[in-house]
């Protein structure tokens, strides 16, 4: 199937841009005799960036609001969509508070779900991608253009999203949480220039939903007082690393 785009992520301007993969001699043999790209599970790329997948600083701040007066004058503008007062206006604080962190949780737990491929974007050969990526003198770079990617997984069964990598100050801009896969990375990263392909498990994520499903539950028992005593953020937290999920998969181009 064709390989998707979405709004919130960017595409290069120019869709002849060169684009470099650059990799170890094996990895270059695998490639040729596979005639495959090898798409690596983010939980394995996130020992080398912890933050892989995960949303920045900005987006944990819902964390300080004890109470609506904690709110700045923005945050009011995004909580309440309406005037609300009394039950409304606490369930609506509430349900906003515990939506933010919920889906920063389950970011992290998302991660087993997503395998990506990677390319750096650049006219010119990286020297720092050398250094990388050609460990003592073995490294091989080949190089296509975005339209030449894209035109490759045309007869894929799976279902690949593909865009430019966001990089950000990880303390003060937040991420976009409206799309769950990985196009955004902190300002360090930014030699990588980074064009993303992500292949979502589906699979996987079947598994991980019906955790979260359980934590979601929970939640809403909580914000509509069925039970008094705190939300465990903690419920699942000792099953999610149960769930089994692929390190890498190779997809035909």
């Amino acid at each position: 199937m064709p390989v998707e785009t979405n709004p919130l992520v960017s595409s290069p301007a120019d869709a002849s841009e060169r684009v470099w993969r650059y990799m170890d001699f094996a990895k270059f043999i695998s490639l040729v005799s596979r005639q495959e790209l090898y798409f690596c599970n983010l939980e394995l790329l996130a020992k080398n960036d912890p933050h892989e997948g995960l949303l920045s600083l900005p987006n944990y701040r819902h964390r300080e609001w004890s109470s609506i007066a904690d709110l700045t004058p923005e945050e009011h503008k995004s909580v309440f969509y309406k005037a609300m007062s009394g039950e409304e206006e606490r369930i609506q604080f509430e349900s906003q508070r515990n939506s933010r962190e919920y889906w920063l949780r389950r970011r992290f737990y998302d991660r087993r779900t997503l395998l990506m491929n990677c390319w750096h974007l650049n006219k010119y050969e990286s020297a720092a991608m050398w250094t990388q990526y050609g460990i003592g003198g073995q490294g091989i770079a080949i190089t296509s253009n975005y339209a030449k990617i894209v035109n490759a997984f045309a007869n894929a069964k799976e279902r690949i999203f593909v865009g430019l990598v966001k990089y950000l100050d990880w303390n003060t801009e937040p991420v976009d949480n409206s799309f769950v896969l990985p196009f955004s990375k902190r300002a360090s990263f930014a030699y990588e220039n980074e064009l993303r392909l992500a292949f979502w498990d589906l699979n996987v994520q079947e598994k991980v939903k019906a955790l979260c499903a359980k934590l979601s539950a929970h939640i809403m028992d909580h914000l509509y007082r069925r039970i008094t005593t705190p939300i465990n953020w903690a419920l699942i937290e000792a099953e999610v690393p149960k769930v089994a999920y692929m390190p890498g998969i190779y997809i035909p181009v």
